[in-house]
């Protein structure tokens, strides 16, 4: 050193007071709290990672460093990690890790991770999954697609899986092979069921059914069983959202047994397996049919009380028409009694009625018989054969023929004189 210049250090000397100092200040491990932004394992097996932290504001990256996990600690932590989570060590989870803190002068800062505690990113995790649910419930769209009226018979059913799964492949057999041998249509909408882009896959294939026009009874989205990790992708606020909206109920069979996802939670129906949504299917079905087996039941025993009523009704009224038949006709009878009763004193009364005008007529022939008209003294007076009753028609010397009680007197006529003449005289 020259004189007058500046007191300084070599980069070597400082670079070992800073390795000193953290030695000092970090003895021993300690834990921290960060997400994985990358994660890449070289082929020697030590794993590298670079660890961020996030405002919660903005999401931020408010730090960054990157990590070793060397192969021989990361050999035993990994599948440790991910059997106790059920979650793949990846980008994107967060993690609470003792590190020890190194420093080199050539190397530079160094973090290397010894341990990794599961039970804090099964927790993050879980605090995720209740913050979607939080923010559904406080949208109001939590039970939406729950409150869809179901169809009775959902004959036409529109699948989300991928057709290479195993779990499709069981839905379909199940559909298929179902003991009444009911007429299940089925159409399958492919979609990635695992990974990160699983959530937007899904959406897209519920766009497509909405876009064909939504000829369909329901829609059904399942995949076969998996790791935690796995079926997170059905925890995502997106997806969630979008079957809330959806206008046909959502049956999910997503195969797993141990929680519900956020999914299962806002579909209309959340079965556990593909197979069990089949089976439910196919339930609905026998459902009807025992509904319409019981009408039928029902409308069978309605008619036959109906008949046997009538039939009874028609019994009664076949009693009742007896008597009152019985009684008609001996209504009847009397009153032709009586009319028979009035007729025939109807006719004595008349025969006897006719008997004394025949008496009187008789009398009164007796009366007006010529015969004995003559035999009281009086006669009568022919003309042309015809009686005489004026002389307005008789002229002098013709003939006239008198006829008395005992015999007939002919003359011949003189002179007549009328009655105007003699009141003269």
């Amino acid at each position: 050193m020259t004189a007058g210049e500046p007191t300084s250090l070599l980069l070597s000397q400082l670079l070992e007071q800073v390795e000193m100092t953290l030695k000092k200040e970090f003895s021993s491990s300690t834990w921290i709290r960060a997400e994985i932004l990358e994660l890449q394992v070289n082929r020697r097996g030590h794993c590298y990672i670079e660890l961020i932290e996030k405002s919660p504001d903005d999401d931020a990256i408010m730090a960054r460093a990157r990590a070793t996990i060397w192969a021989s600690r990361f050999s035993m932590l990994k599948p440790y990690f991910e059997t106790t989570t059920g979650v793949a060590l990846k980008s994107g989870i967060k993690i609470l890790c003792r590190v020890s803190i190194g420093f080199h002068k050539v190397y530079g800062f160094s973090i290397n991770i010894t341990d990794i505690d599961p039970a804090y990113t099964l927790g993050d995790l879980a605090r995720k999954k209740q913050e979607v649910i939080k923010q559904l419930r406080e949208e109001g769209v939590m039970d939406m697609n729950r409150e869809l009226p179901f169809p009775l018979v959902p004959q036409n059913i529109a699948v989300i899986s991928s057709e290479s799964a195993a779990g499709y492949g069981d839905f379909m057999d199940s559909i298929k092979a179902n003991s009444q041998q009911y007429s299940i249509n089925t159409r399958l909408f492919q979609a990635a069921m695992q990974g990160d882009d699983s959530p937007a896959s899904i959406i897209s294939a519920l766009d497509e059914i909405h876009d064909s026009g939504l000829a369909f009874d329901c829609v059904v989205i399942i995949r076969g069983g998996g790791s935690r990790a796995d079926l997170e992708c059905f925890n995502n606020y997106d997806l969630a959202y979008y079957i809330t909206q959806f206008p046909l109920p959502v049956l999910t069979g997503i195969g797993h047994e141990r929680d519900e996802s956020v999914a299962d939670l806002v579909a209309a129906r959340a079965l556990k397996t593909p197979t069990a949504v089949a089976e439910f299917l196919v339930e609905k079905f026998l459902a009807f049919d025992f509904m319409l087996s019981s009408y039928s039941d029902k409308l069978s025993s309605l008619v036959g009380r109906t008949v046997k009523l009538q039939e009874m009704r028609l019994e009664r009224l076949a009693s009742n028409l007896g008597h009152l038949s019985t009684a008609f006709v001996q209504r009847q009878r009397e009153r032709l009694e009586r009319s028979d009763l009035r007729i025939r004193k109807g006719k004595d009364f008349r025969i006897a009625r006719e008997k004394e005008r025949l008496k009187h007529l008789e009398a009164k022939k007796e009366l007006v018989d010529p015969v004995n008209i003559f035999k009281r003294g009086y006669s009568m007076t022919l003309y042309q054969g015809k009686a005489l009753t004026g002389i307005a028609s008789v002229k002098t010397g013709e003939s006239l023929e008198t006829r008395l009680k005992d015999g007939t007197i002919l003359s011949t006529v003189e002179k007549t004189i009328s009655s105007d003449d003699k009141r003269e005289d």
